[in-house]
């Protein structure tokens, strides 16, 4: 009932739709003329665009090792918390240089991921970090970002690690692969394929020229998801809307 009578009765209602990616048009399109759909993708916050001074992440989680690896998202089954554990299990039978990060909140998979990361020292789960200054410290510690996800429709973390100028290593799931391209911004591995996650991981970790040219080429993609850029979008739309309103109730 919900597809057939109401959200075609209330997309009858709006003038115009803004999806965050192109893989939403063809559901949106169900309910709505694909004229009216515009796409205009989430923003990242200026603040992780500039370097943080006297950054003390590493020390005030005792993080000794040479590479840090991180998640950071909700700990959901939908977000793979726990594929990246099985991925950071696997390499650290064969090296001991690399730390592995999961920040966020608990939404199902805290415990699995802590007791499987338990006997290891090199790995952490630090829950949920807020504030900024915080987020962007976090960020910039880092040497790679994994987004080991099931499904997602296109997350902030993607924009907020490129304009961190972060290597990423994602599932090439949904809205992910229209704003990340594989070997441009980073590598794809396929959702719960964790040997193809560790050798990700590891040729990151062992190329630093391929985490450089992901890093420069992500701090210049992401000077496009600027909030003040992406705002300027919205404002557009609205002008638009405004005019052929007038345009209209004028020739009324």
């Amino acid at each position: 009932l919900n597809d057939l009578i109401f959200n075609k009765l209330t997309f009858s209602l709006i003038d115009k739709i803004i999806a965050i990616t192109p893989w939403e048009i063809d559901i949106l399109s169900k309910y709505s003329n694909k004229k009216k759909i515009e796409v205009i993708p989430n923003g990242a916050d200026k603040i992780l665009y500039h370097k943080v001074k006297n950054n003390k992440f590493r020390e005030k989680y005792k993080i000794k090792e040479k590479y840090l690896v991180l998640f950071f998202g909700r700990l959901n089954p939908t977000k793979g918390p726990e594929k990246l554990a099985q991925a950071a299990i696997e390499l650290s039978k064969q090296r001991k240089d690399i730390a592995f990060v999961w920040v966020g909140p608990d939404e199902g998979k805290a415990e699995e991921v802590k007791q499987m990361i338990k006997p290891y020292k090199n790995m952490k789960y630090l829950g949920p970090i807020r504030g900024k200054e915080k987020i962007a410290e976090m960020y910039q510690s880092a040497d790679i970002y994994v987004l080991p996800s099931y499904r997602e429709g296109l997350p902030l973390t993607l924009f907020e690690a490129m304009a961190s100028g972060l290597p990423i290593i994602a599932s090439p799931v949904n809205g992910i692969p229209f704003e990340m391209k594989e070997n441009e911004n980073g590598l794809f591995s396929e959702y719960g394929d964790i040997s193809s996650l560790a050798k990700n991981i590891q040729k990151l970790i062992d190329n630093p020229d391929l985490r450089k040219r992901f890093s420069l080429n992500n701090r210049k993609k992401a000077k496009n998801y600027d909030w003040d850029t992406i705002s300027g979008k919205y404002l557009k739309q609205y002008k638009s809307l405004l005019i052929e309103k007038k345009s209209t109730a004028f020739r009324l």
